[in-house]
């Protein structure tokens, strides 16, 4: 008669080996079409956003009204926007596309989405509205957003989750900026 072999059950169970396999079957099962239209959704809307966002900034920004607008001592350069946004922009897509092909499935394109939009959203209030006191309501939402998507990389990729975090303290920045020109104007 053969026993049972209990003395595996007090054995810890590798949590990292078993996430790692979850990631790797994730990445085998995924077709070759579905990780390039993945791809192209994360890039694309990414990029869609950027384009639309700098539409909108470049009809405020040295304008009278922006020019004549009240900016904390920190302020930084106007040539920092660009550059910060461009790598912010090519990291917030890879890390869309990182969690997704490990597994995330709508549990992190879903927050990713509404992060974007809501990004979108503060451009559109601060730049195109010119209504500072409400792009401040909306950037709160914006980090909120921002937050629970790296929270659901965390899950899923850490790599990801690592590539948001500098997006995350980036829009922190720009909630104090935004809170120091609605209380200076």
């Amino acid at each position: 008669m053969v026993s049972f072999p209990w003395s595996i059950l007090n054995r810890p169970i590798d949590l990292e080996v078993c996430a790692l396999r979850r990631r790797v079957s994730a990445v085998v099962q995924t077709s070759i079409p579905a990780q390039a239209a993945s791809l192209a959704y994360f890039a694309g809307g990414t990029a869609l956003v950027a384009w639309l966002g700098s539409l909108i900034t470049t009809t405020s920004v040295g304008s009278v009204w922006f020019d004549e607008l009240a900016k904390p001592v920190f302020y930084p350069p106007p040539s920092t926007f660009g550059v910060v946004w461009t790598i912010l922009y090519v990291m917030i897509a890879a890390a869309g596309w990182l969690a997704w092909r490990a597994g995330g499935g709508w549990r992190t394109t879903l927050p990713w989405t509404i992060q974007l939009g809501l990004n979108l959203g503060w451009t559109a209030l601060f730049f195109g509205t010119q209504l500072p006191g409400w792009a401040l309501l909306e950037i709160v939402l914006l980090l909120a957003a921002a937050s629970w998507t790296t929270l659901a990389f965390r899950r899923h990729d850490r790599t990801a989750m690592a590539l948001f975090i500098p997006y995350v303290v980036w829009i922190g920045f720009a909630a104090v900026l935004n809170g120091a020109i609605v209380i200076m104007n």
